[in-house]
C-alpha cells in the first residue's frame, strides 16, 4: 500500500512539474465585434499606413478607420452586393470589386467613387496595382484583364479555363497567379501562362520577391524559392488557410478555420513551423493586412482583430522551482544569424520587462513586458529585421536590472 502510495505521490509530483512548464505570448490581439455592418462577415482587409485601412464584405459593407482601427465607419459606394476585393495604393486612391462584376474606384478616400464598365460575367476575385495607373484584376470567370489608365477602362488580356484567385506582379511583365488547382506564372505582361502545382485547393498567395513565396492549400502551406518551378510542402495547424503574409523570408503570418473557429498561425522559420497565436470561437478569419512586423490586422464575420506587437514570440517558462536569486544569462548562440536563445532567471513574482536595443541607446524590440511567476524562462529572438551590429538586451524588474551584449552577424 505504501508503495502505491509514494509511486501516485510520484506521479503527481511530476505531473505539476508537467503543467508548470507553460508558454505564455507577449503577442496580443485585441477583437473588436462591428455592430454597425448587419452581421456581414468582411471578405478583405487592407492597411495603407498605421491609422488608415479598409475593409469589405456581404452586401456592399465597406468601412474605414482612420485611427489605426480603434473606431470603424461605414462607407456609403453605391453597391449592395458582395464587395469580393479591393486595393488601395494611398489614403485617398482605391478600388473596389462585387460580385456582380463590377469595378468602382476613389481618387478622394471613398467621399465619391467612378463607375467602371462592367468587365465578366462572375465576381472579381482580386486587384493588383503597380502604380496609380497599372492594374490587374482576376473573376472567376476565368478571365484577367488590364487597366493602364488607373482602372477607367479595362482591357481583357488572358482567359483560361480556370477560375483565377489572387494575382501578384513585379513588373509589367513578370507576375504571378493562383487557381483552385494551380499556380501559374507569366513573363510577358499577363497574355500567356505556365502553369505548374497543379494538385490541391490553392486558396491565397503572397511573394516577398520574384523567387520565394508561398501559396495555401488545404492544411498545408507550399513554399518556392524558385518563382514556382519546384515547391515544397509544409503542416500547418488549420484546415482552411485563406489568407497569408509574409514581412520578410522568415516571418509571416497564415489566417483562416479550424472546424467552427477563427485562426492566426504565425512563423518565424518561413513556413516549416506554425503557432497558433489566436483562435475565435466560432468564426472566420478571411484576410490579412500587416504594414510592419509588428501591426496588422485581421477580417472575419463581423469583426476586425488587431494586434501592435504581432512579432514578439511566445517565452518558454523551462522550469517551475524557484531560483535563488535573479539572474540574465548570455545569449546562444553569439555571435547569430538570424536567431538566438536568451535565458533569465526570476526568484520571485513580479512585473518583468526585456528589452533589445541598439548601439545608441534605441529600443529596437520588446520581448516580455508584463508580469511573470518565479522561475525560469527561454525566449528566442529572430533577428531577421535588424542590420548587423552589436546589440544589447536589458531584464529588468522591480528590484534587479542587468543588461548583456550580443551580436548580429548576417
Amino acid at each position: 500500500m505504501k508503495t502505491k502510495i509514494f509511486a501516485f505521490g510520484i506521479f503527481l509530483f511530476c505531473s505539476f512539474l508537467f503543467i508548470q512548464s507553460v508558454s505564455f505570448s507577449q503577442s496580443v490581439w485585441t477583437t473588436q465585434y462591428l455592430n454597425n455592418i448587419g452581421g456581414n462577415y468582411l471578405r478583405r482587409v487592407q492597411f495603407v499606413n498605421s491609422l488608415t485601412g479598409w475593409a469589405c464584405g456581404g452586401n456592399g459593407t465597406l468601412i474605414k478607420t482612420t485611427n489605426g482601427g480603434n473606431n470603424w465607419s461605414v462607407v456609403s459606394n453605391g453597391t449592395t452586393s458582395f464587395l469580393t476585393c479591393i486595393y488601395f495604393i494611398d489614403e485617398n486612391t482605391g478600388w473596389i470589386g462585387s460580385e456582380d462584376a463590377v469595378v468602382k474606384k476613389t481618387t478622394n478616400g471613398g467621399v465619391s467613387w467612378y463607375s467602371a464598365p462592367i468587365l465578366t460575367n462572375d465576381f472579381s476575385a482580386d486587384f493588383f496595382f503597380l502604380n496609380d495607373q497599372t492594374g490587374y484584376i482576376t473573376s472567376h470567370d476565368n478571365k484577367i484583364h488590364k487597366t493602364t489608365n488607373g482602372g477607367l477602362s479595362w482591357n481583357l488580356i488572358n482567359s483560361s479555363s480556370f477560375a483565377y484567385g489572387q494575382i501578384q506582379f513585379f513588373n509589367e511583365m513578370t507576375g504571378y497567379v493562383v487557381a483552385p488547382s494551380y499556380f501559374a506564372k507569366s513573363i510577358d505582361g499577363g497574355l500567356n501562362w505556365t502553369r505548374t502545382l497543379y494538385d490541391g485547393v490553392n486558396q491565397a498567395m503572397t511573394f516577398i520577391n520574384q523567387q520565394t513565396g508561398w501559396i495555401t492549400g488545404t492544411n498545408s502551406i507550399r513554399k518556392t524559392t524558385d518563382g514556382g518551378d519546384t515547391w515544397i510542402n509544409y503542416a500547418i495547424p488549420m484546415t482552411f488557410p485563406y489568407a497569408l503574409k509574409f514581412y520578410t523570408p522568415s516571418m509571416g503570418w497564415c489566417v483562416g478555420a479550424s472546424g467552427s473557429n477563427a485562426v492566426i498561425c504565425r512563423t518565424i522559420n518561413g513556413g516549416e513551423t506554425w503557432v497558433v497565436q489566436k483562435t475565435e470561437l466560432n468564426n472566420v478569419y478571411y484576410d490579412i493586412s500587416f504594414i510592419n512586423s509588428n501591426s496588422g490586422w485581421v477580417s472575419g464575420n463581423s469583426i476586425i482583430s488587431s494586434t501592435t506587437n504581432g512579432a514578439l514570440l511566445s517565452v518558454n517558462q523551462i522550469s517551475s522551482s524557484v531560483p535563488d536569486k535573479f539572474s540574465l544569462k548570455q545569449n546562444y548562440p553569439n555571435p547569430f544569424n538570424p536567431e538566438t536563445k536568451i535565458s533569465f532567471d526570476v526568484k520571485n513574482s513580479t512585473f518583468a520587462s526585456l528589452k533589445i536595443f541598439d548601439m545608441t541607446g534605441k529600443e529596437v524590440k520588446t520581448l516580455v513586458n508584463e508580469n511573470i511567476s518565479a522561475g525560469s524562462y527561454e525566449i528566442n529572438f529572430n533577428a531577421s529585421e535588424l542590420n548587423s551590429g552589436v546589440y544589447f538586451y536589458t531584464l529588468k524588474t522591480n528590484e534587479f536590472t542587468e543588461t548583456k551584449k550580443m551580436m548580429l552577424v548576417k
